[in-house]
């Protein structure tokens, strides 16, 4: 009997020490919302290491601090989970940094000035590349030789639009890539041509890749300057997980690179790009890096693959039911595109959701929802059951008819306010038409359904990176000068609580890591961050004036506004 109630006595003691280790961080006089409801909020928390580990008042958090703990005194701020952005192209973004950034552009007057600034303080580059302008600065909805006419220099100039489905290439680009009257290019995009049969400078989807081909490639050690760029950008806007929403092995690698450098500053889960041509091999390959990286380290998992079934409604890509509002039934592009033949995507979806990967498909078009729909629903029902939170990605348009099948089948509903900002969506309100327009971004409805909602920036195929735009968005469904004044289709909007959720807790549901991060919670990962102002009570049109002022990962602090 002694030999029992020693080692008892000595557990007691080593677990009374283990209590008793003060925190390494508390924060205290705040407004913490811990993310778990609309109302559920505490004045302080304490963090030892990397974990939560108590929330309460002040006083009671307060009493835990030693010596060595370091205490912010929040000043009656709120703090949230840091934001997860759950669908996003960061390599393509970081690189976005060191070249023509026209992301942030109200017009084609600021795109040339932009531009040609860059072609003049960069005399040394041999190809002028960027991304960032909008459909709406031109009257057809896409540039031409006439309206670039500034950029015809003796330079390749290849300017992406913000969605990335679109570009613009000078006539220097088109002689080089070997584009002319007579070019013919089969498969998924156009070469757009005026009404004489020459090549306007413009291209669609696949025919970027014409001339984005010639555009020397950046070196891996440019890719991880950029990335340290992207890495900063993200901790400046709270951004501390992100999923990655297209990918290679390569790009992985980067990233496990950063990793191994302790210079990996956001949560990351790759994806892995697959469509029609890809290989039985490729897919094995991308099989063996699922298994091989595993889901119990936090920092990176690697279990998701990217389709894209359709294209976007701006460049009439985006695959529809009935043809677009403002195309002859007899056009050729009339109902859109589908990027993957049918039977060949749900044989792939079979197959890949077989294999345990969680998948996620960019469909924007009524149609391209159904389809996405249809091979999930096929995959669910014929292999063996378990918790899948496969993914729709974007949903810009749905059949109302649809809607219902989230719910009764568990996949979930990626979007991004952000593309809906109304200031921009002039050229898409066209092609859509009257008739579907209240189907448009769709957040309120799709959660009445009883769906789950995730949203992300899809940066850099958006206007701002910024969550916080993101759910100015959401909550008004008005740019921030205010336009329109009742909302573009109002009957869509969602509360704060709902957009914060879909910013944070849901992102981490998305990739089974619910039970780990996006809350602020007792053993949960220290991933938070401090902003300027509440968003649960300010006037809603104030809050994209709202800005991150700290950002805590893994329980340091990455980002401090000056």
């Amino acid at each position: 009997m002694r030999k029992p109630s020693i080692i008892l006595l000595i557990c007691l003691i080593f677990w009374s020490c283990k209590s008793e280790i003060p925190p390494t961080l508390i924060l205290t006089n705040g407004k913490i919302w811990t993310g778990e409801g609309p109302e559920t909020f505490v004045e302080a928390l304490a963090i030892n290491g990397n974990i939560i580990t108590e929330t309460g008042d002040s006083k009671s958090i307060l009493a835990l601090a030693g010596d060595d703990t370091q205490v912010i005194d929040l000043q009656g701020k709120l703090v949230t989970a840091g934001f997860n952005d759950a669908h996003i192209h960061f390599l393509g973004g970081s690189m976005g940094l060191t070249q023509v950034d026209l992301l942030a552009t109200k017009s084609l007057e600021e795109v040339i000035s932009i531009t040609t600034e860059f072609i003049s303080t960069n005399p040394e580059k041999e190809w002028i590349t960027g991304r960032g302008w909008q459909y709406t600065y031109f009257e057809s909805g896409l540039p031409d030789h006439e309206t670039m006419k500034a950029l015809h220099i003796d330079k390749p100039v290849f300017l992406k639009a913000y969605d990335g489905h679109s570009a613009y290439a000078n006539p220097k680009a088109l002689e080089l890539a070997g584009i002319t009257s007579s070019t013919v290019f089969e498969g998924f995009g156009e070469v757009v041509k005026d009404s004489n049969g020459n090549p306007t400078g413009a291209l669609k989807e696949g025919a970027m890749d014409l001339v984005g081909k010639l555009v020397p490639e950046p070196s891996y050690q440019d890719k991880l300057q950029a990335l340290r760029k992207g890495l900063d950008l993200a901790a400046s806007l709270g951004i501390t997980s992100m999923q990655n929403a297209s990918g290679s092995e390569e790009e992985l690698k980067l990233y496990l690179d950063l990793l191994s450098k302790n210079e990996l500053t956001a949560r990351y889960s790759a994806s892995f790009s697959v469509g029609e041509n890809s290989t039985p091999e490729q897919l094995d390959r991308f099989n063996f890096l699922k298994d091989s990286i595993g889901k119990e380290n936090p920092w990176i998992r690697a279990d998701a693959i990217k389709f894209m079934i359709d294209g976007v409604i701006e460049s009439h890509t985006a695959a529809m039911l009935e043809h677009y509002a403002d195309l002859l039934p007899s056009d050729e592009l009339a109902l859109g595109m589908i990027n993957i033949p049918s039977e060949k995507f749900q044989s792939l979806v079979k197959d890949l959701d077989a294999k345990g990967f969680r998948l996620y498909t960019h469909a924007i078009g009524d149609r391209g929802v159904r389809e996405v729909f249809s091979a999930y629903e096929n995959a669910i029902s014929t292999n063996p059951p378990r918790e899948r939170r496969h993914r729709i990605e974007h949903i810009e348009t749905i059949s109302p008819d649809d809607i219902p099948r989230f719910s009764k089948s568990g996949i979930l509903a990626s979007m991004e306010p952000i593309h809906a900002d109304p200031a921009t969506v002039g050229v898409w309100s066209k092609a859509i038409g009257a008739e579907r327009l209240p189907w448009s971004f769709a957040w309120k409805s799709i959660l009445n359904s009883g769906a789950q909602l995730i949203f992300s920036s899809d940066w850099p195929a958006c206007i701002s990176l910024d969550p916080i735009r993101g759910i100015h968005v959401a909550v008004n469904r008005r740019d921030p000068s205010g336009f329109p004044e009742e909302g573009w289709i109002p009957q869509e909007k969602i509360s704060v609580y709902e957009a914060m959720k879909a910013y944070t807790s849901m992102g981490a549901y998305s990739s089974f890591e619910e039970s780990k991060k996006g809350l602020i919670k007792v053993g949960y990962l220290a991933d938070l961050i401090v902003l300027s102002e509440d968003v649960f009570t300010v006037d809603p049109m104030k809050i994209h004036e709202i800005m991150v002022e700290k950002t805590i990962l893994d329980g340091k602090i990455i980002f401090e506004k000056k």
